[in-house]
């Protein structure tokens, strides 16, 4: 069974949008605009835009020669934008309230191209990323580059296994974490999808290394990912009992599912423990950035 994405989208992020700012997105923000490297007078689309944080970053990277658009679904997401947006009196910045999935039924993005797109924190929850990156391509200039990520799959440890748990049921969860094992599995669905010159890096959301503000510091390299959490065994059934209270875990909250659920999350949990009985959650995301090939 598949979910209607864009309902999920809009119903998920209209409830975070008023505190969405004051988060590690701000500063992941920060990580994206730089690692596409925008210059001057460059036109920019940024999807699943939200709050604008990328956008905005984007704009001022770009400058008021260059354009940036902003596409998201959630109208509460947009309703924190576009104040902003007029604070700032800019006018080389625009916002459509859109999905992201569907960008050729919306008329003002027809016969324009980009010379970046951005979409950060969103890949993961559509059920057909390289689908969407392959339509996403089509509006990026020849040598144009797109940047997006996907999660580690240890991060938010309780929300992969209830993700797993939804998949053996054949129920609605809405994330699609799985396909993204590593690293070399966004390269393969960027590649697919049409894009070259693919480099994928794996960067920490939560903390840095050294404690400093450096892109650097938050970049893993060949080392291991930063510990976020850690769990017990013996939490499975409270850290159930949170998920089926959220939008994630609603469609298990029922019985006679509810128990069947509990049952096949309480396996799955203790299959990720350790000789310890510890589970750990990891704070890392992969971070891919692929070029539109030239003719």
């Amino acid at each position: 069974m598949e979910r209607d994405q864009a309902k999920d989208a809009q119903d998920l992020y209209d409830g975070r949008a008023a505190g969405y700012d004051v988060s590690w997105h701000d500063r992941f923000s920060s990580h994206v605009v730089q690692l596409v490297d925008l210059k001057p007078g460059e036109r920019v689309l940024d999807l699943a835009c939200g709050t604008g944080l990328v956008t905005f970053k984007a704009a001022e990277r770009v400058g008021p020669s260059g354009h940036v658009v902003g596409v998201d679904i959630s109208t509460g997401m947009l309703a924190q934008a576009h104040p902003k947006l007029k604070g700032q009196a800019l006018d080389n910045v625009q916002f459509y309230n859109h999905s992201i999935t569907e960008l050729d039924s919306l008329p003002e993005l027809q016969e324009h191209t980009f010379d970046a797109i951005t979409c950060a924190s969103a890949l993961v929850l559509l059920p057909h990323p390289e689908a969407a990156i392959k339509q996403w391509a089509k509006y990026l200039t020849p040598g144009g580059r797109l940047i997006t990520d996907a999660t580690h799959p240890r991060v938010l440890l309780p929300g992969i296994v209830l993700e797993r748990v939804g998949r053996t049921l054949n129920l609605p969860v809405p994330s699609y974490r799985e396909p993204f094992q590593g690293p070399d599995d966004l390269a393969k669905i960027m590649r697919v999808a049409g894009l070259v010159d693919i480099e994928v890096m794996r960067i920490s959301q939560l903390k840095s290394r050294d404690g400093s503000g450096d892109i650097q510091s938050f970049s893993a390299g060949s080392e291991q990912p930063l510990v976020a959490k850690p769990f017990a065994v013996a939490d499975a059934a409270a850290v159930f009992e949170n998920q089926v209270g959220s939008p994630f875990g609603a469609c298990m909250a029922n019985e006679p599912t509810r128990s069947e659920a509990k049952r096949l999350f309480e396996h799955e949990w203790a299959s990720l423990a350790d000789t310890h009985g510890v589970l750990t959650e990891v704070d890392e995301v992969f971070v891919g950035v692929g070029r539109a090939a030239n003719p």
